[in-house]
């Protein structure tokens, strides 16, 4: 089992194969009113400072919204997501949609252009909480831009459709690489690729339980 699910190779393969397809910001011709963040894993779970926010390894999830902000592609960020945390089992919780919102105005967002969504504690909660709020706004229009992980973009995706929210997806955070034919790759085992496959797996099964319960 080891050599099989630490193996880079079929690790690699395996995400290639569920990951969608990255998209190039040059091929966006149109501007979209929301972009939408999904919140998790984009700020360290550790007490922080307003002036210091540490970034964690999904923080390509509002860096590319920023870009795209920049490039006038897009008019609002809303950021969704609660707190999942169990403040009795940890004390170094942190709010990770206020921190987003406070870096992504730090970084040259108007503040009258970001939106929050602060109760969604799952990906069906986000897809439904976000339509009321978008639902309540008509004014915010219509023309939204998903913006989660590349692994996740499918249930995300499946998700907002449910709750009566069409949107166009855009993949980030991705944990696939290049094909690589290396040795390294080929015939030594990784715990790192143990834990990709652990979160590949992990969300077949949520994606498979979605579908199977209606959700997505």
């Amino acid at each position: 089992m080891i050599l099989l699910l630490g193996n880079g190779f079929i690790s690699n393969e395996g995400l290639l194969w569920w990951e969608v397809p990255p998209i190039s910001p040059n091929t966006i011709t149109t501007t979209y009113d929301v972009g939408i963040i999904l919140t998790g894993g984009m700020i360290t779970n550790k007490l922080s400072t307003e002036s210091q926010i540490l970034t964690d390894k999904t923080a390509d999830r509002f860096i590319q919204p920023l870009r795209l902000y920049k490039m006038g592609k897009l008019k609002k960020i809303l950021i969704t997501g609660g707190n999942t945390d169990l403040v009795v089992m940890h004390e170094d919780v942190s709010d990770e949609t206020l921190k987003v919102a406070q870096l992504l105005e730090e970084l040259g967002v108007n503040k009258e252009d970001i939106i929050l969504e602060r109760k969604a504690r799952n990906t069906r909660e986000n897809g439904l909480f976000t339509a009321e709020v978008l639902k309540k706004n008509p004014k915010l229009g219509t023309k939204y831009l998903l913006f989660t992980s590349a692994f996740h973009i499918r249930r995300a995706e499946g998700c907002f459709l449910k709750a009566g929210l069409k949107v166009t997806t855009f993949p980030t955070a991705y944990k696939s690489k290049a094909k690589s034919w290396t040795l390294d790759d080929l015939i030594i085992p990784r715990e790192s690729n143990l834990y990709d496959n652990y979160m590949l797996i992990h969300e077949l099964l949520g994606y498979i339980t979605y579908k199977i319960l209606g959700y997505c």
